[in-house]
Protein backbone atom coordinates (compact mmCIF):
# COMPACT_ATOMS: atom_id res chain seq x y z
CA UNK A 1 0.00 0.00 0.00
CA UNK A 2 1.01 3.72 -0.30
CA UNK A 3 2.52 5.94 3.17
CA UNK A 4 2.97 9.12 2.97
CA UNK A 5 5.92 10.73 4.30
CA UNK A 6 6.28 11.78 8.22
CA UNK A 7 5.63 15.27 6.79
CA UNK A 8 2.65 14.69 5.38
CA UNK A 9 1.11 12.51 8.64
CA UNK A 10 1.44 15.69 10.08
CA UNK A 11 -1.15 17.29 8.21
CA UNK A 12 -3.41 14.53 7.56
CA UNK A 13 -5.42 15.40 10.74
CA UNK A 14 -6.17 18.42 8.38
CA UNK A 15 -8.06 15.24 5.86
CA UNK A 16 -9.80 14.25 8.89
CA UNK A 17 -11.68 17.87 9.78
CA UNK A 18 -12.14 17.28 5.81
CA UNK A 19 -14.17 14.51 6.58
CA UNK A 20 -16.18 15.08 9.65
CA UNK A 21 -19.26 13.69 8.51
CA UNK A 22 -17.96 10.48 7.86
CA UNK A 23 -16.22 10.15 10.90
CA UNK A 24 -19.55 11.01 12.88
CA UNK A 25 -21.58 8.17 11.75
CA UNK A 26 -20.42 5.78 14.38
CA UNK A 27 -22.58 6.05 17.61
CA UNK A 28 -21.21 7.47 21.05
CA UNK A 29 -18.88 4.68 22.33
CA UNK A 30 -19.88 2.21 24.76
CA UNK A 31 -18.60 -0.20 26.82
CA UNK A 32 -17.62 -3.39 24.55
CA UNK A 33 -20.05 -6.13 24.66
CA UNK A 34 -19.35 -9.07 21.43
CA UNK A 35 -23.17 -9.30 21.90
CA UNK A 36 -24.42 -6.05 21.34
CA UNK A 37 -27.08 -5.34 17.86
CA UNK A 38 -27.99 -2.30 16.66
CA UNK A 39 -31.67 -2.12 14.77
CA UNK A 40 -32.15 -2.86 11.31
CA UNK A 41 -33.21 1.17 10.62
CA UNK A 42 -30.15 2.20 12.64
CA UNK A 43 -27.96 0.28 10.35
CA UNK A 44 -29.52 0.71 6.68
CA UNK A 45 -29.36 4.83 8.29
CA UNK A 46 -25.86 4.33 8.10
CA UNK A 47 -24.59 2.19 5.59
CA UNK A 48 -26.86 4.66 3.24
CA UNK A 49 -25.12 7.77 4.91
CA UNK A 50 -21.30 5.82 4.50
CA UNK A 51 -21.87 5.12 0.68
CA UNK A 52 -23.71 8.34 0.34
CA UNK A 53 -20.55 10.43 1.78
CA UNK A 54 -18.09 8.22 0.05
CA UNK A 55 -19.99 8.98 -3.57
CA UNK A 56 -18.67 12.52 -2.30
CA UNK A 57 -15.45 12.12 -1.99
CA UNK A 58 -14.09 8.89 -2.97
CA UNK A 59 -12.20 9.85 -6.72
CA UNK A 60 -12.56 5.99 -7.80
CA UNK A 61 -15.81 5.46 -6.35
CA UNK A 62 -17.33 4.95 -9.92
CA UNK A 63 -14.07 4.47 -11.43
CA UNK A 64 -15.62 0.28 -12.50
CA UNK A 65 -19.13 0.26 -11.74
CA UNK A 66 -21.33 2.41 -12.64
CA UNK A 67 -23.78 4.84 -10.86
CA UNK A 68 -27.08 2.55 -11.63
CA UNK A 69 -25.11 -0.75 -10.54
CA UNK A 70 -23.74 0.77 -7.39
CA UNK A 71 -27.41 2.25 -6.48
CA UNK A 72 -29.24 -1.45 -7.19
CA UNK A 73 -26.39 -3.41 -5.03
CA UNK A 74 -26.93 -0.55 -2.53
CA UNK A 75 -30.72 -1.58 -2.20
CA UNK A 76 -30.51 -5.24 -2.41
CA UNK A 77 -28.17 -4.84 0.45
CA UNK A 78 -30.41 -3.04 2.32
CA UNK A 79 -33.32 -4.84 1.49
CA UNK A 80 -31.63 -7.83 3.23
CA UNK A 81 -31.10 -6.68 6.35
CA UNK A 82 -34.18 -7.61 8.16
CA UNK A 83 -33.47 -7.38 11.54
CA UNK A 84 -31.22 -6.43 14.38
CA UNK A 85 -27.28 -6.93 13.67
CA UNK A 86 -24.63 -7.63 15.55
CA UNK A 87 -21.26 -6.60 14.88
CA UNK A 88 -19.64 -9.20 12.81
CA UNK A 89 -23.52 -9.25 10.67
CA UNK A 90 -22.93 -5.58 10.23
CA UNK A 91 -19.52 -5.94 8.81
CA UNK A 92 -20.29 -8.96 6.62
CA UNK A 93 -23.02 -6.47 5.24
CA UNK A 94 -20.96 -3.82 4.71
CA UNK A 95 -17.76 -5.61 3.41
CA UNK A 96 -18.89 -6.61 -0.26
CA UNK A 97 -20.38 -3.04 -0.68
CA UNK A 98 -16.79 -1.81 -0.27
CA UNK A 99 -15.57 -4.57 -2.08
CA UNK A 100 -17.90 -3.09 -4.87
CA UNK A 101 -15.77 0.09 -4.88
CA UNK A 102 -13.03 -2.25 -6.72
CA UNK A 103 -10.13 -0.55 -5.03
CA UNK A 104 -7.74 -2.49 -2.91
CA UNK A 105 -7.12 0.52 -1.07
CA UNK A 106 -10.33 0.98 -0.13
CA UNK A 107 -11.80 -1.56 2.78
CA UNK A 108 -13.46 -1.75 6.31
CA UNK A 109 -11.97 -3.54 9.55
CA UNK A 110 -13.76 -5.10 12.40
CA UNK A 111 -13.08 -3.09 15.88
CA UNK A 112 -9.94 -3.93 17.64
CA UNK A 113 -12.23 -5.18 20.31
CA UNK A 114 -13.83 -7.48 18.68
CA UNK A 115 -10.88 -8.69 17.12
CA UNK A 116 -9.31 -9.38 20.50
CA UNK A 117 -12.56 -11.21 21.49
CA UNK A 118 -12.13 -13.10 18.55
CA UNK A 119 -8.24 -13.88 18.84
CA UNK A 120 -9.19 -15.58 22.80
CA UNK A 121 -11.80 -18.38 20.53
CA UNK A 122 -11.03 -21.35 19.71
CA UNK A 123 -12.85 -20.58 16.28
CA UNK A 124 -10.62 -20.82 13.65
CA UNK A 125 -10.32 -23.68 10.83
CA UNK A 126 -7.03 -25.42 11.67
CA UNK A 127 -5.96 -25.65 7.79
CA UNK A 128 -3.94 -23.63 5.65
CA UNK A 129 -5.45 -23.91 2.12
CA UNK A 130 -4.24 -22.95 -1.29
CA UNK A 131 -6.70 -22.71 -4.25
CA UNK A 132 -5.41 -23.10 -8.07
CA UNK A 133 -8.15 -21.66 -10.03
CA UNK A 134 -11.64 -23.56 -8.91
CA UNK A 135 -9.91 -26.30 -6.59
CA UNK A 136 -8.80 -25.24 -3.37
CA UNK A 137 -6.27 -28.36 -1.40
CA UNK A 138 -4.85 -28.54 2.29
CA UNK A 139 -1.10 -27.02 2.49
CA UNK A 140 -0.91 -27.22 6.08
CA UNK A 141 -2.24 -29.15 8.93
CA UNK A 142 -2.79 -27.30 12.42
CA UNK A 143 -5.43 -29.53 13.85
CA UNK A 144 -3.29 -32.38 15.68
CA UNK A 145 -4.84 -34.73 13.59
CA UNK A 146 -1.98 -36.68 11.50
CA UNK A 147 -4.60 -38.59 9.11
CA UNK A 148 -5.52 -35.19 7.70
CA UNK A 149 -3.78 -35.60 4.04
CA UNK A 150 -2.04 -32.85 3.13
CA UNK A 151 -1.64 -32.22 -0.32
CA UNK A 152 -5.53 -33.69 -0.74
CA UNK A 153 -8.11 -31.42 -2.01
CA UNK A 154 -10.53 -29.54 0.07
CA UNK A 155 -14.40 -30.50 -1.40
CA UNK A 156 -16.18 -28.81 1.70
CA UNK A 157 -16.16 -27.16 5.05
CA UNK A 158 -19.25 -27.65 7.52
CA UNK A 159 -21.44 -28.57 4.58
CA UNK A 160 -20.28 -25.50 2.29
CA UNK A 161 -18.95 -26.37 -1.40
CA UNK A 162 -15.18 -25.35 -1.73
CA UNK A 163 -16.93 -23.34 -4.65
CA UNK A 164 -19.55 -21.50 -2.93
CA UNK A 165 -16.95 -20.30 -0.27
CA UNK A 166 -14.26 -18.72 -2.74
CA UNK A 167 -17.38 -17.21 -5.05
CA UNK A 168 -18.16 -15.77 -1.33
CA UNK A 169 -14.95 -14.68 -0.39
CA UNK A 170 -13.90 -13.46 -3.67
CA UNK A 171 -17.66 -11.05 -3.48
CA UNK A 172 -15.48 -10.03 0.31
CA UNK A 173 -12.31 -9.08 -0.61
CA UNK A 174 -11.25 -5.71 -2.11
CA UNK A 175 -9.10 -5.54 -5.39
CA UNK A 176 -8.34 -2.74 -8.05
CA UNK A 177 -11.10 -2.89 -10.46
CA UNK A 178 -11.75 -6.64 -11.77
CA UNK A 179 -8.19 -8.31 -10.77
CA UNK A 180 -8.36 -11.54 -9.12
CA UNK A 181 -4.52 -12.72 -9.02
CA UNK A 182 -4.90 -10.45 -5.71
CA UNK A 183 -7.90 -12.45 -4.03
CA UNK A 184 -5.85 -15.56 -4.59
CA UNK A 185 -3.10 -14.47 -2.52
CA UNK A 186 -5.33 -12.85 0.22
CA UNK A 187 -6.80 -16.35 0.74
CA UNK A 188 -4.10 -18.49 0.05
CA UNK A 189 -1.86 -16.53 2.31
CA UNK A 190 -4.48 -16.51 5.02
CA UNK A 191 -7.41 -18.96 4.58
CA UNK A 192 -8.70 -19.62 8.15
CA UNK A 193 -8.75 -16.10 8.75
CA UNK A 194 -10.65 -14.80 5.47
CA UNK A 195 -13.24 -17.56 6.32
CA UNK A 196 -13.98 -16.90 10.21
CA UNK A 197 -14.06 -13.21 8.91
CA UNK A 198 -15.97 -13.06 5.80
CA UNK A 199 -18.10 -16.36 6.14
CA UNK A 200 -18.51 -18.58 8.89
CA UNK A 201 -17.70 -18.29 13.08
CA UNK A 202 -17.17 -22.17 14.50
CA UNK A 203 -15.75 -23.76 16.99
CA UNK A 204 -15.70 -27.08 15.20
CA UNK A 205 -15.17 -27.62 11.37
CA UNK A 206 -16.04 -30.86 9.29
CA UNK A 207 -13.71 -31.19 5.89
CA UNK A 208 -14.74 -33.39 3.18
CA UNK A 209 -11.70 -34.35 0.95
CA UNK A 210 -10.78 -36.07 -2.23
CA UNK A 211 -8.17 -38.86 -1.49
CA UNK A 212 -6.66 -42.05 -3.55
CA UNK A 213 -9.02 -43.74 -1.62
CA UNK A 214 -11.82 -41.90 -2.26
CA UNK A 215 -13.64 -38.98 -0.23
CA UNK A 216 -13.40 -39.14 3.07
CA UNK A 217 -14.36 -37.06 6.01
CA UNK A 218 -12.96 -35.32 8.87
CA UNK A 219 -14.22 -33.44 12.15
CA UNK A 220 -11.25 -31.19 13.75
CA UNK A 221 -11.84 -28.86 16.45
CA UNK A 222 -11.35 -25.17 15.81
CA UNK A 223 -8.38 -23.86 17.09
CA UNK A 224 -7.12 -20.29 18.35
CA UNK A 225 -5.70 -17.53 16.21
CA UNK A 226 -2.33 -17.78 17.59
CA UNK A 227 -1.88 -21.56 16.28
CA UNK A 228 -1.63 -20.87 12.58
CA UNK A 229 1.52 -18.65 11.90
CA UNK A 230 1.33 -15.85 9.49
CA UNK A 231 3.35 -16.39 6.41
CA UNK A 232 6.85 -15.42 6.53
CA UNK A 233 6.72 -13.28 3.38
CA UNK A 234 3.87 -11.20 5.46
CA UNK A 235 5.70 -11.32 8.65
CA UNK A 236 9.17 -9.60 7.65
CA UNK A 237 9.47 -7.86 11.23
CA UNK A 238 13.08 -6.50 11.31
CA UNK A 239 14.52 -8.32 8.63
CA UNK A 240 16.11 -6.50 5.47
CA UNK A 241 13.22 -5.90 3.00
CA UNK A 242 16.35 -5.08 -0.05
CA UNK A 243 18.64 -7.80 -1.14
CA UNK A 244 21.28 -7.96 -3.68
CA UNK A 245 23.67 -10.33 -5.60
CA UNK A 246 25.44 -11.65 -8.75
CA UNK A 247 25.86 -14.88 -9.84
CA UNK A 248 26.80 -16.08 -13.20
CA UNK A 249 26.85 -12.19 -14.66
CA UNK A 250 23.10 -12.06 -13.47
CA UNK A 251 22.52 -9.29 -10.74
CA UNK A 252 18.91 -10.35 -8.80
CA UNK A 253 17.61 -7.49 -6.81
CA UNK A 254 14.64 -8.19 -4.07
CA UNK A 255 12.76 -5.90 -3.44
CA UNK A 256 10.02 -6.61 -0.23
CA UNK A 257 8.74 -3.09 0.16
CA UNK A 258 9.04 0.49 -0.93
CA UNK A 259 7.61 1.46 2.52
CA UNK A 260 10.26 3.83 4.62
CA UNK A 261 9.19 2.49 7.66
CA UNK A 262 9.61 -1.27 6.96
CA UNK A 263 12.92 -0.64 4.77
CA UNK A 264 13.75 1.45 8.15
CA UNK A 265 12.84 -1.15 10.21
CA UNK A 266 15.21 -3.70 8.77
CA UNK A 267 17.88 -1.18 8.91
CA UNK A 268 18.14 -0.16 5.23
CA UNK A 269 18.21 2.92 3.71
CA UNK A 270 16.15 2.71 0.15
CA UNK A 271 17.97 5.44 -1.73
CA UNK A 272 21.63 4.62 -0.62
CA UNK A 273 21.03 0.90 -0.98
CA UNK A 274 19.58 1.36 -5.15
CA UNK A 275 22.45 3.85 -5.60
CA UNK A 276 24.70 0.91 -4.70
CA UNK A 277 23.36 -1.60 -6.98
CA UNK A 278 23.17 0.19 -9.79
CA UNK A 279 26.78 1.67 -9.10
CA UNK A 280 28.48 -2.05 -8.86
CA UNK A 281 25.95 -3.38 -11.88
CA UNK A 282 28.16 -0.53 -14.04
CA UNK A 283 31.48 -1.51 -12.60
CA UNK A 284 31.07 -5.07 -13.24
CA UNK A 285 29.78 -4.81 -16.83
CA UNK A 286 26.50 -7.04 -16.06
CA UNK A 287 23.77 -6.91 -18.68
CA UNK A 288 21.54 -9.16 -17.02
CA UNK A 289 19.25 -8.37 -14.16
CA UNK A 290 16.32 -10.11 -12.16
CA UNK A 291 14.22 -7.40 -10.00
CA UNK A 292 11.83 -9.75 -7.63
CA UNK A 293 9.03 -7.54 -6.57
CA UNK A 294 6.56 -10.49 -5.18
CA UNK A 295 4.65 -9.37 -2.56
CA UNK A 296 5.81 -6.17 -2.79
CA UNK A 297 2.72 -4.17 -1.48
CA UNK A 298 3.64 -1.03 -2.07
CA UNK A 299 4.99 1.52 0.08
CA UNK A 300 6.77 5.30 -0.52
CA UNK A 301 5.83 6.62 -4.52
CA UNK A 302 9.36 8.26 -4.19
CA UNK A 303 11.11 5.01 -3.75
CA UNK A 304 9.33 3.48 -6.55
CA UNK A 305 9.84 6.66 -8.83
CA UNK A 306 13.56 6.19 -8.10
CA UNK A 307 13.82 2.75 -9.10
CA UNK A 308 12.34 3.09 -12.78
CA UNK A 309 14.76 6.22 -13.09
CA UNK A 310 16.89 3.82 -12.56
CA UNK A 311 16.03 1.11 -15.40
CA UNK A 312 14.34 4.43 -18.41
CA UNK A 313 16.96 5.68 -20.21
CA UNK A 314 14.97 8.48 -21.48
CA UNK A 315 12.92 11.43 -20.68
CA UNK A 316 9.63 9.76 -19.55
CA UNK A 317 6.89 10.66 -17.49
CA UNK A 318 5.37 8.30 -14.56
CA UNK A 319 2.05 9.27 -13.73
CA UNK A 320 -0.36 11.45 -16.15
CA UNK A 321 -2.50 13.08 -13.37
CA UNK A 322 -4.03 12.78 -9.83
CA UNK A 323 -7.35 13.48 -9.40
CA UNK A 324 -9.94 14.54 -6.59
CA UNK A 325 -13.57 15.12 -6.45
CA UNK A 326 -15.26 18.32 -6.61
CA UNK A 327 -16.79 18.03 -3.24
CA UNK A 328 -13.12 17.37 -1.74
CA UNK A 329 -11.62 19.92 -4.14
CA UNK A 330 -13.95 22.35 -2.68
CA UNK A 331 -13.77 21.75 0.49
CA UNK A 332 -9.54 22.89 0.65
CA UNK A 333 -9.66 26.15 3.22
CA UNK A 334 -7.74 27.93 5.15
CA UNK A 335 -4.75 25.46 6.01
CA UNK A 336 -5.92 22.29 4.51
CA UNK A 337 -5.48 24.74 1.30
CA UNK A 338 -2.08 25.64 2.73
CA UNK A 339 -0.36 22.92 2.83
CA UNK A 340 -1.91 20.97 0.23
CA UNK A 341 -2.50 23.97 -2.42
CA UNK A 342 -5.58 24.33 -4.54
CA UNK A 343 -6.65 21.44 -6.83
CA UNK A 344 -6.87 23.06 -10.36
CA UNK A 345 -10.32 22.66 -12.59
CA UNK A 346 -8.96 21.10 -16.40
CA UNK A 347 -12.64 20.54 -18.34
CA UNK A 348 -14.50 18.53 -15.43
CA UNK A 349 -11.67 17.20 -13.44
CA UNK A 350 -10.30 18.39 -10.78
CA UNK A 351 -6.55 17.75 -10.65
CA UNK A 352 -4.28 17.49 -7.56
CA UNK A 353 -1.29 20.05 -7.89
CA UNK A 354 2.07 19.59 -6.02
CA UNK A 355 2.77 20.68 -2.64
CA UNK A 356 5.62 23.07 -0.59
CA UNK A 357 5.79 20.29 1.87
CA UNK A 358 6.48 17.10 0.08
CA UNK A 359 7.82 15.50 -3.12
CA UNK A 360 5.02 12.66 -2.20
CA UNK A 361 2.96 14.35 -5.37
CA UNK A 362 5.48 15.50 -7.71
CA UNK A 363 5.33 12.31 -10.44
CA UNK A 364 3.01 13.83 -13.12
CA UNK A 365 6.01 15.75 -14.21
CA UNK A 366 8.71 14.42 -16.32
CA UNK A 367 11.33 12.19 -14.91
CA UNK A 368 14.90 11.97 -15.93
CA UNK A 369 16.98 9.00 -15.76
CA UNK A 370 19.85 8.43 -13.04
CA UNK A 371 23.45 8.86 -13.80
CA UNK A 372 23.98 5.20 -13.63
CA UNK A 373 20.80 4.05 -15.58
CA UNK A 374 21.01 0.60 -16.14
CA UNK A 375 20.74 -0.34 -20.00
CA UNK A 376 20.97 -4.05 -19.52
CA UNK A 377 18.34 -6.65 -20.51
CA UNK A 378 15.60 -6.86 -17.43
CA UNK A 379 13.62 -9.25 -16.09
CA UNK A 380 10.85 -8.90 -13.47
CA UNK A 381 9.10 -11.38 -10.93
CA UNK A 382 5.44 -10.24 -10.19
CA UNK A 383 2.45 -11.67 -8.34
CA UNK A 384 -0.43 -10.76 -7.29
CA UNK A 385 0.69 -9.35 -4.20
CA UNK A 386 2.39 -7.02 -6.00
CA UNK A 387 0.14 -3.49 -5.03
CA UNK A 388 -0.21 0.18 -5.04
CA UNK A 389 3.24 1.87 -5.83
CA UNK A 390 4.60 -1.52 -6.56
CA UNK A 391 2.14 -2.07 -9.14
CA UNK A 392 2.35 1.47 -10.56
CA UNK A 393 6.03 1.09 -11.47
CA UNK A 394 5.73 -2.13 -12.80
CA UNK A 395 2.69 -0.49 -15.28
CA UNK A 396 5.33 2.35 -16.21
CA UNK A 397 8.28 -0.33 -16.88
CA UNK A 398 5.94 -2.18 -19.20
CA UNK A 399 4.62 0.56 -21.03
CA UNK A 400 8.15 2.09 -21.44
CA UNK A 401 9.05 -1.40 -22.65
CA UNK A 402 11.62 -1.80 -20.21
CA UNK A 403 11.62 -5.29 -18.85
CA UNK A 404 10.24 -8.70 -19.74
CA UNK A 405 7.34 -9.51 -17.20
CA UNK A 406 7.51 -13.60 -15.25
CA UNK A 407 4.83 -14.39 -13.01
CA UNK A 408 1.15 -13.72 -12.51
CA UNK A 409 -0.94 -10.38 -13.11
CA UNK A 410 -0.21 -7.96 -10.51
CA UNK A 411 -2.82 -7.08 -7.84
CA UNK A 412 -2.37 -3.17 -8.12
CA UNK A 413 -3.93 -1.73 -11.18
CA UNK A 414 -2.21 -0.94 -14.60
CA UNK A 415 -3.93 2.23 -15.20
CA UNK A 416 -3.36 3.70 -11.29
CA UNK A 417 -5.13 3.72 -8.34
CA UNK A 418 -6.71 5.46 -5.38
CA UNK A 419 -4.76 6.21 -2.81
CA UNK A 420 -2.28 8.50 -1.00
CA UNK A 421 -4.38 10.81 1.53
CA UNK A 422 -6.17 7.99 3.24
CA UNK A 423 -8.48 9.05 6.28
CA UNK A 424 -10.38 6.65 8.40
CA UNK A 425 -14.22 7.03 8.87
CA UNK A 426 -15.23 4.93 12.43
CA UNK A 427 -18.70 3.28 12.53
CA UNK A 428 -21.04 1.78 14.37
CA UNK A 429 -19.27 -1.01 16.79
CA UNK A 430 -16.06 1.00 16.13
CA UNK A 431 -15.91 -0.33 12.91
CA UNK A 432 -13.26 1.17 10.38
CA UNK A 433 -13.55 2.22 6.65
CA UNK A 434 -10.49 3.13 5.08
CA UNK A 435 -11.35 6.00 2.27
CA UNK A 436 -8.95 7.02 -0.50
CA UNK A 437 -8.92 10.57 -1.87
CA UNK A 438 -6.67 10.75 -4.50
CA UNK A 439 -6.81 8.65 -7.93
CA UNK A 440 -3.85 8.36 -9.48
CA UNK A 441 -3.72 7.30 -13.47
CA UNK A 442 -0.65 5.94 -14.66
CA UNK A 443 1.07 7.22 -17.79
CA UNK A 444 0.65 4.49 -19.89
CA UNK A 445 -1.60 3.14 -22.37
CA UNK A 446 -5.38 4.24 -21.10
CA UNK A 447 -6.99 1.77 -23.10
CA UNK A 448 -5.15 -1.25 -22.36
CA UNK A 449 -5.79 -3.68 -19.40
CA UNK A 450 -8.73 -1.47 -18.40
CA UNK A 451 -9.65 -3.12 -14.52
CA UNK A 452 -6.61 -5.48 -14.48
CA UNK A 453 -3.34 -5.15 -13.24
CA UNK A 454 0.17 -5.36 -15.03
CA UNK A 455 -0.18 -8.97 -17.23
CA UNK A 456 2.86 -10.97 -17.75
CA UNK A 457 4.87 -11.56 -21.06
CA UNK A 458 5.27 -15.18 -19.26
CA UNK A 459 2.38 -16.50 -16.97
CA UNK A 460 4.18 -19.23 -14.52
CA UNK A 461 1.46 -20.58 -12.02
CA UNK A 462 3.18 -22.58 -9.33
CA UNK A 463 1.85 -25.75 -8.68
CA UNK A 464 0.91 -27.08 -5.16
CA UNK A 465 3.80 -29.65 -5.18
CA UNK A 466 6.11 -26.33 -6.31
CA UNK A 467 4.73 -24.34 -3.08
CA UNK A 468 4.72 -27.89 -1.00
CA UNK A 469 8.59 -27.91 -1.55
CA UNK A 470 9.63 -24.57 -1.49
CA UNK A 471 10.26 -24.60 -5.30
CA UNK A 472 10.91 -21.31 -6.67
CA UNK A 473 9.53 -22.10 -10.31
CA UNK A 474 9.16 -18.35 -11.29
CA UNK A 475 12.46 -17.57 -10.53
CA UNK A 476 13.82 -21.02 -12.53
CA UNK A 477 11.82 -19.40 -15.67
CA UNK A 478 13.25 -16.21 -15.27
CA UNK A 479 17.11 -17.45 -15.33
CA UNK A 480 15.79 -19.02 -18.67
CA UNK A 481 14.29 -16.27 -20.40
CA UNK A 482 17.91 -13.92 -19.40
CA UNK A 483 19.75 -17.06 -21.55
CA UNK A 484 17.08 -17.41 -24.54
Amino acid sequence: MKYLSSVMKQFLSVTFLLLHSLLLLAQPNTAFDPQRTITADSARRSITELMGEMAKKHPGFYRYTSKPEFAHFIDSSLAAIKGPMDQLQYFRTIKPLIAKVRCVHTNVSLSGEYMDFLNKQQNMLPLDVYFIGEKAYISKNYSGNGAVPVGAELLSINGHSITAIRARLFEMIPSDGFNQTWKYQAINNRFAQAYRANYELSDSYKIRVATDQGEKEFDLAAVRNEVIPVPAIMDLGNKPRLSFSIKEAVGTLTIRSFGETDIKAGKQQFRKFIAGVFKELKEQHIQKLVIDLRNNTGGSDPNAVLLSRYLINQPFRYWDRIEVTEPFALSLKGSAKLIYGKPVKMDSVYLWRKSKFTREFDFYEVQQPEADVYTGKVVVLVNGACLSSCADLSAVLQYNKRALFVGEETGGGYQGNNSGLMPEAKLDFGLKVSIPLLKYVNAVDLHKNFGRGTLPDVVVQPALADRLKGNDVVLQTALKQLDD
